[in-house]
């Protein structure tokens, strides 16, 4: 490919950058020596499409070929700043403030910063405190001051937009800080910028539009604010611009502490809820060949009344997105449902879907009754291609192999996802349940559902099955139905497990001279924290060099350790910057959770574990940032549903993960506070 015609694939709408950057380089990158701007067109696009680690580390090859370009060294910082690196993106962009704030009125700016991109870097720092004022909400004024600063430069107010991105957000944060008259004269600057210039957010600008809300949300002037705020969420939700509609309504909530009379209504009508379901399956044929009584008949007036109650709630609860399984009866009514409100819809499937038909769908059987069922399966799958936004995932790929605990496994999964796409809207996640309370349930069915959502003090709602079959129907005769063979059986213990895979970023480059002092120094630190209360969670440990691998029990545990590599709170880490690695925290963390099989060490009597999950968790420390940890979404899941108030798990974007494995989600993990 020529230069040309890479910019102009890059610049398409549709271009996917992870593999349009595979493509141009290979066999290999003479292109890229030649025309090293690539680098910046690169990284930028990277940025834009979410994968901040990718981006770090095409920026950080670039170095060698752009010395000093400003530009490239922004794109590393905010690169790290959306990987949610806040310490390391300072440390990059600290160089860049100098360049740009010399106090020395005659100080020449270096010829590769124009004015607009000084303005983006002054407003990074901006953004950086904003993102800091979470934690320590007296950092907000001088996040204020950066913003004003990047406002008022030379040569801003007569850029296209008049420089209303840096002031707004300053007007917003001396708000916060407490400065409502400051805030107010910002504000009233913005609409007459924008007023000034004639200009008019087009269709295509939400971000105008959400700029001109958020200036009147400041004045007060409410239904203003509400009108602009409207145009925005509905420009977001006709371009498919989901995360840009999370990131409107978190500033939005931002707001709603310190400006009075301020509502979400509106945009909680818009957004509508989250929906998690659980419900009974239609009974079994080895359930009733056991002699247990009906609970869910596979009766055709039964099911259209069921049906019928879930729409209806769903309905009333203004469903806008949902999360299930795909079993016969409950699964499958609530999909159908959703799928004709034309409503976002994820479906986790516990395993292979040869096996789930066997145990969830037709339970192995031929005639129509239960044929019907595979049909419905196979609708919403097809429907779901069409829905936005919605996907079907599988809790692991692997088969069945009598693994019960996988159903346990999905039911955590699926709620936490729940609960994670719910704090993206910034809304309370509901749960919908089909449960018949007279009789007994099973360990990953409805009853051990409610349980694990209602012990994360999250609200549900039921519809009870009893007597709508008593209604609908009073008499099933019972059939005789040859039972289908089982699922195959494995012959290991199968447990889910969080895993942990660590290393130290620029272990490669320490020299031979030091690299003896620095293996002593990190091993008498990694005794220690096995040594901790945390490190003795672990059930399985294993390093090699800078090469960390840990087992544990429960995605807390993991999590708990990873924070104290990135984030110490004891214990004495080697001194990184007198090897050469940098002043911050160089630790990579990537942690997963899934089923994984248990063996016997063969050299030491204690377990180990092995299988695909453990092959996808080595692969996500590669591509995550220096400084944090990163999670796959079944690890995030796990982890918000078991201990919200201590960790939590923010979303980073999709990457290609190494090696070429595979595109997952990954999420950054953190302490709560």
């Amino acid at each position: 490919m020529t230069l040309q015609e890479i910019l102009d694939r890059l610049n398409r709408s549709d271009v996917v950058v992870e593999r349009l950057l595979e493509e141009c380089r290979s066999p290999d990158k003479t292109i890229w020596e030649m025309h090293p701007e690539l680098y910046t067109s690169f990284t930028q696009k990277l940025i834009e499409q979410g994968h901040p680690g990718r981006a770090l580390e095409l920026a950080r090859e670039g170095e060698r070929y752009l010395k000093d370009n400003s530009r490239l060294q922004y794109q590393l910082a905010l690169a790290a700043v959306r990987g949610g690196s806040t310490q390391y993106a300072e440390s990059l962009l600290e160089p860049l403030l100098k360049k740009v704030t010399d106090p020395n009125p005659e100080a020449e700016l270096p010829t590769d910063i124009d004015t607009k991109l000084r303005m983006d870097i002054i407003a990074l720092k901006g953004r950086i405190l904003k993102d800091c004022t979470r934690r320590d909400p007296t950092r907000a004024k001088e996040s204020a001051e950066w913003y004003e600063k990047a406002a008022g430069l030379p040569g801003v107010a007569a850029m296209p937009d008049g420089g209303t991105f840096p002031m707004i957000n300053a007007a917003t944060m001396w708000r916060i800080a407490g400065y409502e008259a400051k805030s107010s004269g910002l504000a009233n600057e913005v609409l007459n910028r924008i007023a000034s210039r004639g200009i008019i957010p087009s269709t295509s600008d939400m971000w105008l539009s959400a700029t001109m809300g958020e200036a009147n949300m400041l004045l007060g002037h409410t239904e203003e604010s509400t009108k602009w705020y409207k145009a925005a969420v509905d420009m977001a939700v006709a371009q498919g611009r989901l995360g840009d509609l999370a990131s409107l309504r978190n500033n939005y909530h931002l707001l709603m502490d310190t400006v009075k009379g301020a509502e979400a209504l509106f945009l909680d009508e818009y957004l509508g809820s989250v929906i998690v379901f659980s419900g009974h399956m239609v009974d079994s044929p080895e359930r009733i060949e056991k002699g247990y009584p009906h609970r869910f008949p596979n009766s055709e007036p039964l099911i259209v009344a069921v049906k019928s109650a879930i729409v209806k709630q769903l309905e009333t609860l203004n469903a806008k997105v949902g999360y299930c399984s795909l079993g016969c009866g409950g699964d499958i009514l609530f999909a159908e449902a959703m799928i004709e409100r034309q409503a976002e819809l994820h479906i986790v499937l516990p395993f292979a879907q040869h096996d789930f038909f066997r145990t969830s769908v037709d339970y192995g059987q031929d005639s129509k009754a239960w044929r019907k069922w595979r049909r419905r399966f196979d609708d919403v799958l097809e429907a779901i291609d069409k829905l936005p936004a919605s996907n079907v995932q599988l809790a692991t790929s692997e088969p069945y192999l009598g693994s019960e605990g996988l159903y346990a496994f999905t039911n955590q999964m699926i709620q936490g996802l729940a609960v994670m796409r719910a704090r993206e809207r910034v809304s309370a996640p509901k749960a919908l349940i089909l449960i018949d309370r007279t009789m007994s349930g099973q360990a990953g069915g409805a009853e051990s559902f409610e349980q694990s959502w209602r012990d994360a003090c999250h609200e549900s709602v039921e519809i009870d099955l009893g007597p709508l079959r008593i209604q609908h129907a009073p008499i099933v005769p019972r059939l005789s139905e040859k039972i289908a063979a089982p699922a195959p059986m494995g012959s290991l213990q199968r447990p889910v497990k969080a895993m942990l895979f660590a290393d130290v970023a620029g272990f490669s480059k320490i020299s031979e001279w030091d690299l003896s002092r620095f293996l002593l120094e990190y091993s008498n630190y990694l005794r220690m924290l096995f040594a901790s209360d945390i490190g003795l969670q672990a059930k399985y440990a294993n390093s090699w060099g800078d090469g960390l691998y840990v087992v544990f029990d429960d995605a807390s545990d993991a999590t708990a350790f990873a924070m104290e590599l990135v984030d110490p709170t004891f214990g004495k880490q080697p001194k990184w910057s007198e090897y050469d690695l940098g002043t911050t925290n160089p630790f990579r963390v990537g942690l997963h959770a899934g089923p994984v099989f248990e063996l016997p060490n063969l050299f030491r009597e204690r377990s180990e574990f092995a299988g695909q999950h453990v092959n996808r968790a080595a692969r996500i420390e590669p591509v995550t940032v220096r400084g944090c940890a990163y999670a796959s979404e079944p690890f995030a899941a796990l982890l918000t549903m078991r201990c919200q108030k201590q960790f939590a798990a923010e979303a980073v974007g999709v990457h290609s993960l190494d090696k070429q494995y595979d595109r997952v989600a990954l999420y950054r993990v953190r302490r709560s506070n």
